[in-house]
């Protein structure tokens, strides 16, 4: 194997792992994001603001399950 094509090889995984860190930053700052509307909403609302997302989110919970159960 020639210098430049290691040398390709191991830009290209560079590359990737950069791209799998911004991936990450971006799920990890969405996450943060609805904590933060949910934690307004909890100081807006009171106890309702905190049980009504999470009734909300029921259906997705169960068709994310489903759909993991069937394949």
């Amino acid at each position: 194997m020639a210098y430049l094509e290691t040398a390709d090889a191991v830009e290209i995984q560079g590359h990737a792992q950069e791209d799998e860190g911004r991936t990450v930053a971006f799920v990890l700052l969405g996450l943060l994001l609805v904590l933060a509307a949910w934690a307004a909403a909890v100081v807006t609302w009171g106890l309702p603001g905190l049980y009504i997302p999470a009734v909300a989110m029921v259906p997705v919970c169960m068709l994310t399950i489903v759909r993991i159960t069937l394949g």
